[in-house]
């Protein structure tokens, strides 16, 4: 995923709105829209979390490209350019990925080092929502508790049991089902990316594998001819 600034959002996708008015939409009350769903109007793909974090937080909902500046350098076909994004994302996923796995390793470190007592450690409570299934007394919910990197306890209850959620996590689900649009888009482009590595896999000739194989076998017949001299011996 390519992300950009709201200056860059406007130029890529050649929007009505200006940067400005990009920017008003995350400062606008979330009452009666979030702030993902305006983005969206707009096609575009909002990451609160890169918000947040000060870094570019849009990319494209739409196909269209980017607007090319002054010809400087020679051009680049529409082929090469949807490979390099590909590139790009796929960097930008491992990237990510290693960074959530050095932080959890770094976090589970750092529980293992606190001393077993409730208020003095980390303790990890979740919910699990399972599909609604039309149970009168609603969704099943695995709620599960750990501490220290070690295993949960867990219990699985029905929704009916929770009683009303707390406001705090109203909120957070609200704000996970407005981004529900973003993460599809998300996984439908991861899922086209793998498709293409796996087509472009399958369709490499077999005669490097055959070959491959005949230099392996050489080898091991070569190795096997000087052992039974050895033994002649």
């Amino acid at each position: 995923m390519k992300w950009l600034t709201p200056e860059d959002a406007v130029a890529a996708a050649n929007l009505s709105v200006t940067s400005e008015e990009l920017i008003e939409y995350t400062l606008q009350s979330e009452d009666e829209e979030t702030i993902e769903e305006r983005f969206q109007k707009v096609r575009l793909l909002f990451d609160r979390a890169r918000w947040l974090a000060k870094k570019p937080y849009l990319a494209l909902l739409s196909p269209a490209k980017v607007k090319k500046q002054v010809a400087t350098k020679s051009s680049t076909s529409a082929s090469d350019s949807d490979s390099i994004d590909d590139e790009n994302w796929a960097e930008e996923d491992e990237e990510n990925a290693l960074s959530e796995t050095e932080e959890s390793n770094s976090l589970q470190s750092e529980q293992q080092e606190e001393p077993y007592i409730f208020e003095k450690c980390t303790v990890e409570l979740h919910l699990t929502f399972k599909p609604d299934d039309g149970n009168s007394e609603g969704r099943i919910v695995i709620i599960s508790a750990s501490s220290h990197g070690d295993f949960p306890v867990s219990e699985k209850i029905r929704e009916s049991s929770l009683g009303e959620l707390a406001p705090p996590l109203k909120e957070l689900l609200k704000e996970l089902v407005a981004d529900f649009p973003n993460r599809q888009v998300r996984r439908q482009i991861a899922n086209a990316r793998n498709q293409k590595k796996r087509t472009t896999n399958s369709n490499k000739p077999r005669s490097e594998a055959s070959s491959a194989t005949a230099s392996t076998t050489s080898k091991e017949s070569k190795t096997t001819g000087t052992q039974l001299t050895l033994f002649g011996i």
